[in-house]
């Protein structure tokens, strides 16, 4: 007889949340309320809300996850659930170098976000302040570079712009946080 497989492992991206924090769980909270939902090896990676684990619906473990989240915490927000192998897969081909990610005051970043209008945009495609540079685009997700604020500028925002354009909920992590995140699951 074959053993059963293992799924393979996912990550979700919350949105708007830092643990510890006002409306926002603990590690501790966080960690139970997805174990208690059927996700396993759960481990919640740095504190703004990526949380590794494996689970047979993925989807489902985030969307039982939520009311205790809402109980404990007041945490109400979105969570963008991806497949981390897929995830691997895109890092492994992105296009930041092409467009200037060298630069210190650009930042390489990944917004998730889920349904919401098609955005449709010819790439590269920069928002009117200048500020936000799509480099990718993925069902799902946008690949961007944004510049940081510095005297007299305002910084970037890729998740205000997904926003406003797909007309969802979405969440951005910087290049660094999903290198790390992939390091740490041995998908680097």
């Amino acid at each position: 007889m074959t053993p059963p497989s293992t799924p393979p492992p996912s990550v979700v991206f919350y949105r708007n949340m830092n643990l510890g924090h006002r409306n926002s769980p603990d590690r501790a909270t966080l960690e139970g309320a997805l174990t208690e939902a059927g996700a396993r090896d759960v481990r919640s990676f740095q504190t703004n809300g990526t949380v590794l684990f494996t689970a047979e619906d993925p989807t489902g473990v985030v969307t039982k996850a939520a009311p205790r989240l809402r109980t404990a915490a007041g945490y109400t927000d979105a969570g963008m659930v991806r497949d981390l192998a897929e995830l691997a897969g895109i890092m492994r081909e992105l296009p930041f170098s092409a467009y200037g990610a060298s630069d210190p005051d650009r930042h390489p970043a990944l917004t998730f976000f889920d349904g919401g209008t098609p955005l449709g945009l010819t790439l590269p495609w920069t928002n009117p302040k200048g500020n936000v540079d799509f480099v990718g685009l993925y069902e799902g997700l946008v690949l961007s570079l944004f510049r940081a604020s510095r005297a007299g500028a305002a910084g970037g925002s890729p998740t205000n712009e997904v926003e406003r354009l797909a007309g969802v909920p979405a969440t951005t992590r910087v290049l660094g946080t999903v290198e790390r995140l992939l390091k740490a699951a041995g998908l680097d």
